[in-house]
This record gives C-alpha cells, structure tokens and sequence, in this order.
C-alpha cells in the first residue's frame, strides 16, 4: 500500500494528478511559445517599420541638371535619382527604354519640369497611369515661362502643366529660375522626409546663395561685351538672355533646320552685327552649325543646356559667350 501512495503521489500516468500536471505543463509550454513568437515578429515588425522610414529616398526627374538641385538639397542623406533622359540625349526626341519606365516602381517622388518639354508632354500622363501613387511635383508652377511672340517673345503667368509647345520649355536655364526649383524641390523631399526637413532647408539655402554669387559673377562678365546678339542653333537660351540683357538669333526653324532663305539672312544679320560665333549643342547635329560658321567667317562652339554640372555649367556658357575662354 506504500509503495502505490509513493506512486500516486508522484503523478505516474494513469491517475488523476498525473493529468493534471500534464496539463500545466503543456499550458506552460504554449505560453511560452507564443511569447517568444510574439517577441520575434514584434521585432521584426520595429525592424521593418524602422527600415520604411530609413531606406534611401527614390527621385525621379525628368533631365541631368536636375541631379544637382536634388543632390544639393539632400547633402549626406541617402537618395537615390532617376534620370529618366540620360546624358547625350535630347529630351525633345528621346523615348525611354521599358526597364527605365519599369524602374519608376520604386520612385518615392517625381519631380517634373512642366514647362512643356516634349519628353514630359508625351511620359507624364502615361507616368501616372501606370503608377498613381507616385507623388508628382510642377517645378514650373511659380515661373514666368517664355513664349515667342514677334521678334522679342513675352513671358506669361505661371500654370499648372504647361504643354504648350510654342513655350521655351528650358526654363532651369537662369539662375534665378533654379533657386525656384531648388525651393520646390527642397519642399516636396521635407514632405516625405519630415524629420530630414531642417537639413534639407539649410542645404538647399547654402546652394542658394552659390547660384546667387554666380549669378553676381556672370553678370559682371557680360556687362561689356561688344554684342549683345548670341547666335544660337538651338533656342535654348531665353531665360538666360533675359536675366543678363542679351538677345538670342536662332538658327533653327520649329526644331528643324532652317530654309536656304533663312540661312542666308541670317549670315547677313551675323555680319551687320560682328558675329563670329556659332552655338550648338553636342546632343544634335552640328553640321548645320559648322556650315553657317564658315559662311560668316567664324568659329562653332559647343555648349549645352543638359550637362549634369549645372552651376559649373553655366558659369563655362557665360564665359564662352564672353569670350573669356
């Protein structure tokens, strides 16, 4: 009789304490299971709401100068850019390749020019069917955009998507444009990035003043050229002869090249005003600039409103047009 109380009282299987303490312990054991499960998803949870907010930002934009204006804004922050027309190409003829439009997928934000540049005017709606949560940005919403009207042109209020084509849709090419543009592009990263939001408004403040004292220093050295008529290809340059008083001759007809009739009044009115110099741009043809050159007894140079290096950039246009180098 001992021996089975010893036994009873120990739980062996079969009586009623062992059901119970079998019980407790599998109770115990799935109590213990489910905290550690719920500890190892809670922490991958945080880990994965920690890696949302710290993951590079993904910009998109529409042409290389707009490189610089986002890499200033974002200073040491991780941000990765989508250009979506390359260096070397033109983005009046250039049509995106489906890995380029496929990488969009992973764009937080992008940041078009709306001025009217036949790129956007032929991507943007399509852009935004395809991925309709892309955030959007209108760098032209705030800027006077050129439009040809007899000889001298007018600049008008600013819009929302500009589309018309008769507009100089290479509105980034003034300084005093682009500090427009690094301002909304500063603005639409912070929203994203809030917390990032003094960081980026003192980096965009600091290249803000660099295009400010480039500007100081172009004006200076345009101040006493001897003609105040660039000869230019491609009409590209509007905004930048308005800020500076100069006048644009365009070679170019609606974006092609010019009649015999055309080219030949143009080499008269070279000459009655003393130019020697023909402007074009590496991203073209430059067989009809080379020809006009030698018809007025003077010299093509390249220049381009596209280069990556857009504060170097336009201080190397005002030279070459000084004649400082």
């Amino acid at each position: 009789m001992r021996k089975n109380s010893f036994k009873y009282k120990n739980g062996l299987p079969g009586n009623k304490n062992s059901s119970y303490h079998g019980f407790s312990g599998l109770l115990l054991f799935l109590l213990l299971f489910w905290c550690i499960f719920f500890s190892c998803t809670s922490g991958c949870t945080e880990q994965n709401e920690k890696a949302s907010t710290t993951h590079p930002l993904v910009v998109a934009c529409t042409i290389p100068p707009q490189e610089e204006f986002i890499r200033e804004v974002a200073g040491d922050y991780p941000v990765s850019i989508l250009v979506m027309v390359p260096p070397g190409s033109s983005p009046h003829t250039f049509e995106p390749t489906p890995s380029q439009i496929a990488g969009l997928e992973s764009a937080d934000l992008y940041i078009a020019l709306g001025s009217g540049i036949e790129f956007e005017n032929r991507w943007i709606s399509r852009i935004k069917q395809i991925y309709p949560g892309i955030k959007m940005i209108n760098l032209s919403e705030n800027i006077e955009l050129y439009h040809p009207s007899g000889s001298h042109g007018e600049f008008t209020e600013p819009s929302q998507y500009n589309t018309n084509e008769r507009s100089d849709p290479h509105m980034w090419m003034s300084l005093r444009n682009a500090a427009w543009i690094v301002n909304t592009t500063a603005e639409a990263m912070a929203l994203l990035r809030p917390d990032m939001k003094d960081s980026f408004f003192k980096n965009k403040d600091n290249y803000n003043q660099k295009l400010a004292d480039a500007d100081q220093d172009i004006r200076e050295s345009l101040k006493n050229i001897k003609t105040r008529t660039i000869l230019v290809y491609h009409p590209a340059y509007s905004y930048f002869c308005r800020d500076y008083d100069l006048e644009q001759m365009v070679v170019e007809e609606n974006g092609r090249e010019p009649s015999s009739r055309k080219l030949a009044d143009l080499i008269t009115r070279a000459k009655s005003k003393g130019i020697n110099i023909v402007f074009t741009e590496p991203e073209g043809s430059t067989r009809q600039a080379e020809t006009l050159a030698r018809e007025i007894d003077g010299t093509m140079i390249l220049i381009s409103p596209l280069d990556r290096n857009y504060l170097e950039n336009m201080k190397q246009i005002a030279e070459k047009i000084s004649g400082l180098s």
